[in-house]
């Protein structure tokens, strides 16, 4: 993947974002500060070329220099001439043998055309949302409340990370836009530190949103002199994300619409979340310390900003080393069916502090060589 400050790749470039935040970071002790470890390559790498600093990173990566699965693993697969990949599909249910093994996918193409496509093994990378969805879809005679989920715990313990956001202005222009959106870290507060009033740890990142988003949600609702006295300083705004680790719970859960259907005639999924008192606990925190780096760097104001709808989806599908705890083993296959895995950040138990995404990936490849040595020796 290319991610920098790993396999002696350099960490990319700061931008006058980062530089802000590095200034008031040191200035009241934070040591762990850098441009992170991002699969953005800092240097030509793999037929793409380095990353061009030209901002607006959450519109597209224009350089291509931002791994992708859409424009490197995806390519790379096709080559091979051993990927089928049919777009614009929707599973709709997996299917089961009389011995209650997977034997397939009924999916409707971008026409509405239902097909069943039989299957050796099946992995489901919907995600916390709507794996869970999927799984519950699919409950038939011998799973009666959905597939793997004898332990009932497909659509428990959903997470999505403590977040918030702390913006700055300055006596002076930031323009906080260019460069690479999310290249800035401060790790320091990632750690078990139970005096702060919380278990778990956060981070703050780089942020910088384009006009229209920082509108909608710089202060959700507001209006008037203040707000726009605050819209009129955008080139002067420093930013930064706050993302921890929030507290798994069963009551936050996915769980099937008991009137609301798709167009296929399914239930849709069902969202239920509730922040836990130590998610409260340390987004507080974390907002006064956010505040705090960039009062230190001179900042003219603070913003706090309140948590966006949802950011990393994680849990549903959890890992267990019994069954009756979760829904798959540590290679995400499903305890009660061998050639069903999760293949996605459903299988987490925790949301540590961090975005998902490597680990994600990590977890895929891992899993990918576990069913190859599967499938070789006849085991599904």
């Amino acid at each position: 993947m290319g991610t920098t400050r790993t396999n002696g790749i350099p960490g990319l470039p700061g931008n006058n974002n980062f530089k802000v935040m590095y200034t008031g970071a040191k200035r009241i002790g934070y040591k762990g500060v850098h441009t992170g470890r991002m699969s953005i390559n800092s240097r030509p790498r793999d037929g793409r070329d380095s990353c061009w600093q030209i901002g607006f990173c959450f519109q597209g990566c224009k350089s291509g220099a931002k791994w992708s699965t859409l424009y490197t693993e995806i390519p790379k697969a096709e080559a091979t001439g051993n990927l089928d990949l049919r777009t614009q599909a929707q599973a709709l249910q997996i299917e089961t043998d009389a011995g209650g093994k997977v034997s397939g996918i009924l999916y409707a193409d971008g026409n509405g055309n239902q097909h069943v496509q039989k299957a050796r093994a099946v992995c489901v990378a919907g995600n916390s949302i709507e794996t869970p969805r999927l799984l519950l879809n699919s409950a038939n005679a011998k799973s009666p409340d959905g597939l793997a989920n004898s332990s009932g715990q497909v659509g428990r313990n959903y997470m999505r990370h403590m977040t918030g956001s702390v913006y700055a202005i300055f006596d002076k222009p930031v323009n906080m836009y260019r460069g690479t959106t999310m290249a800035g870290i401060i790790t320091d507060e990632s750690r078990l530190d139970t005096s702060r009033g919380f278990v778990g740890g956060y981070e703050m990142e780089t942020l910088s949103l384009g006009v229209p988003f920082m509108a909608a949600f710089l202060n959700p609702g507001a209006w008037g002199r203040d707000f726009t006295a605050a819209m009129d300083m955008y080139d002067h705004m420093a930013g930064m994300w706050l993302v921890g680790e929030d507290m798994p719970q069963e009551s936050n859960r996915i769980t099937l619409h008991a009137s609301e259907k798709d167009q296929f005639g399914l239930p849709v999924p069902n969202v239920n979340f509730d922040d836990h008192p130590n998610d409260v606990a340390m987004r507080n925190h974390a907002f006064k310390q956010g505040s705090a780096v960039y009062s230190a760097a001179g900042a003219l104001r603070n913003i706090e900003t309140p948590p966006y709808p949802s950011t990393h989806n994680l849990g549903t599908c959890r890992m267990s080393t019994k069954a009756r705890d979760g829904v798959c083993n540590g290679h995400g296959q499903t305890h009660d069916i061998a050639n069903l895995f999760i293949s996605d950040g459903s299988q987490f138990t925790s949301g540590g502090s961090e975005n998902p995404t490597l680990t994600i990936v990590t977890l895929a490849i891992r899993q990918a060589e576990y069913i190859a040595e599967q499938m070789s020796a006849g085991a599904i």
